[in-house]
C-alpha cells in the first residue's frame, strides 16, 4: 500500500464525509497520509474547518466567493485540481452531477488517480475518460459500492470469460408500491431511503432508480460489456452489491454490510484488504437472501439504460442532465414523481441522437439539454 496525497471533491457530501473518516484512520498508522486539497459546493464552512482542524496545508475550493477560500467559483474545483493533482495523489471524485466532469477528467489527464463516485462523469463522457487513460500513469477505481463490487470481482479475470455483470439495487422505498401510489409519492416519502443515507439527488434518482440506469451506463462503459452483458436485480438486504457470471458457470459474488467505507478504503488504497473499516458478515446471521427481477412498469428508468446504452453518442449527457433538472423540479414542488421518467425519456429521445466528440461538444450538450427540459414545465 503507497501512501498518498489526497484531493477530495465534494468534500462536504455524503461520500466526501465517509472519505475523510477513512484518510483519517489510515492516518492513524501511517501520518504520511493527508488530505491537500478540500473542495465543496456551498458548505464553506465546513471545509474550512476540516481545513484548520485536519488539514492545516490543504487547499481550499467553493462555487461561494468567500476570500477564506484559495479558489471560488464555478470553476473552483479544476483550479484546484490544476493546483494539486500529480501522480503522487489520489483525487477522490464526488461532486454531484455533470459539475464533476471537467475536474475528473483534469485529474486523470495530470497522472493522478481517481477515486470515481461521481457516475455521472463516465456517463456523460465515458470514452474520453477511457482515452486519457491510456496516457496517464493513474488508475480508476470506482467508488460506487456496485461498481467497486464487480472490479473486485473480476480481478483475475479475463475480460473473454464474462458472460454477465449483475447490479443489485435495494429497490428503494416505493419497491412495493401499487402505480397508482406513485402517483402520490411526495419528495418527503421519496428522501426516505430504507438502506442509503445519501445526498438528495442520489437519494431521489435511487426512488425512482434513474441511479441503477446511470449505473448500467457507467459499467458499460468500466468494464467494456455490452447491454446484453448487463442486468440488474432488486436485492432488498444491500448485502450482495455485484456479482459476476462466468462463461463455465462459476458466479463472483461480492458481500459486504451496507457501509461507504469499505468501497472507499479499497480505492484509497489501491486494491488493499487490509483493515477492517466496517462490520465483517457472520454466514450464520444470514437466513436468507432476497433477489427478484426488477419491475419495469414500476421502474421504467431501467429499461431507459438500456436504450441509452444502445444509443451510444451523446445518450448518456442526455439522460444525466435531463436527470438533474427533473429531480430538482420534484424537490422543488414543480413536477409529479412520475413526470420525472416522461421528462428525462422524451429529453433522450429527442436528443439522444447527438454524438459529441469532446468534451467541448459535451459540456454544450449538457446546457442546451438543461434549458430545453428546464423550459417545459413551470
Amino acid at each position: 500500500m503507497r501512501p498518498q496525497k489526497v484531493i477530495v471533491l465534494g468534500a462536504t457530501g455524503t461520500i466526501g464525509r465517509r472519505t475523510l473518516d477513512v484518510v483519517k484512520q489510515l492516518q492513524q498508522a501511517d501520518p504520511s497520509w493527508e488530505c491537500v486539497g478540500l473542495a465543496c459546493g456551498t458548505r464553506i464552512d465546513q471545509v474550512l474547518e476540516e481545513s484548520q482542524n485536519f488539514w492545516p496545508h490543504a487547499k481550499t475550493a467553493s462555487v461561494v466567493e468567500d476570500d477564506r477560500a484559495d479558489y471560488c467559483g464555478e470553476d473552483a474545483a479544476l483550479q484546484l485540481v490544476e493546483a494539486c493533482a500529480s501522480s503522487e495523489t489520489i483525487v477522490v471524485s464526488a461532486i454531484v452531477g455533470a459539475a464533476g466532469l471537467r475536474p475528473t477528467l483534469r485529474a486523470i489527464e495530470l497522472g493522478a488517480s481517481v477515486a470515481l463516485a461521481n457516475k455521472e462523469t463516465m456517463v456523460c463522457a465515458g470514452h474520453l475518460v477511457q482515452q486519457a487513460l491510456q496516457s496517464s500513469p493513474g488508475t480508476l477505481w470506482p467508488v460506487d459500492s456496485e461498481h467497486a463490487a464487480i472490479a473486485q470481482c473480476l480481478r483475475g479475470v479475463r475480460s473473454e470469460h464474462i458472460k454477465s455483470i449483475v447490479l443489485t439495487a435495494s429497490g428503494g422505498p416505493f419497491r412495493d408500491t401499487s402505480l397508482d401510489g406513485l402517483r402520490k409519492v411526495t419528495p418527503q416519502q421519496a428522501l426516505n431511503h430504507p438502506v442509503w443515507d445519501m445526498g438528495p439527488r442520489i437519494t431521489i434518482d435511487s426512488a425512482t432508480m434513474a441511479n441503477k440506469a446511470l449505473e448500467l451506463v457507467e459499467a458499460h462503459h468500466l468494464f467494456g460489456v455490452t447491454d446484453q452483458q448487463l442486468e440488474a436485480i432488486v436485492h432488498p438486504g444491500s448485502l450482495v452489491h455485484g456479482m459476476v457470471h462466468l462463461r463455465d458457470g462459476t458466479t463472483l459474488m461480492q458481500m459486504c454490510t451496507p457501509d461507504m467505507a469499505g468501497p472507499i478504503r479499497w480505492a484509497l488504497t489501491a486494491g488493499e484488504h487490509d483493515a477492517a473499516v466496517a462490520p465483517a458478515l457472520d454466514p450464520l446471521g444470514l437466513t436468507k437472501l432476497e433477489f427478484s427481477p426488477v419491475d419495469t412498469a414500476r421502474f421504467p428508468f431501467v429499461d431507459l439504460g438500456y436504450e441509452v446504452i444502445r444509443k451510444g453518442g451523446g445518450a448518456g449527457c442526455v439522460l444525466n442532465a435531463a436527470d438533474e433538472v427533473c429531480v430538482k423540479a420534484f424537490l422543488d414542488g414543480r413536477l409529479s414523481y412520475l413526470d420525472v421518467y416522461h421528462f428525462v425519456a422524451d429529453a433522450v429521445d429527442r436528443f439522444g441522437h447527438h454524438a459529441p466528440s469532446n468534451l467541448t461538444d459535451i459540456l454544450e450538450l449538457d446546457i442546451a439539454v438543461r434549458a430545453d427540459v428546464a423550459n417545459r414545465f413551470p
